[in-house]
């Protein structure tokens, strides 16, 4: 059975125990972009189908995802996708630092983590296996 959990990074406040995570996430998302409803169901199946099938990937996002979502956003030219997925058996908030901390340590990942944005959608999905499997989207 999965468990689904939506935009824990991103709506985190200061007092929550992640906060190095969401501050970081925070500053990129809601201070310069929020959430929009479009990419946000789209993060949420995403992420629900990685765990689904225990496997991280783009799956679908050049010649399906992107394709349906551009258009619904048509003040946006730019897109972008990070996922990821955490060890077996980790907590949600072990897994939120750790994916955290390897997008962080991601050129190509980091770049559209902490990019410009006008719109985001995040959520993570815990899969049978235990692990957590995550994907952001933001549009600019």
């Amino acid at each position: 059975m999965l468990q689904f959990l939506v935009g824990v990074i991103l709506l985190l406040t200061p007092n929550e125990q992640l906060v190095d995570v969401g501050r970081n996430l925070q500053v990129r998302s809601i201070m310069t972009g929020q959430q929009h409803p479009v990419l946000q169901a789209e993060a949420e199946a995403h992420a629900a189908y990685q765990a689904k099938i225990r496997r991280q990937g783009h799956f679908g996002w050049d010649q399906i995802r992107y394709p349906r979502i551009r258009p619904q956003i048509p003040e946006c030219n730019t897109f972008s996708e990070v996922v990821n997925e955490s060890w077996p058996g980790q907590s949600q908030e072990a897994a939120a630092k750790e994916m955290y901390r390897s997008w962080k340590l991601s050129a190509g990942h980091w770049s559209a983590v902490n990019g410009p944005c006008r719109y985001y959608g995040y959520a993570m999905s815990l899969s049978d296996n235990g692990v957590w499997y995550a994907c952001a989207i933001f549009a600019d």
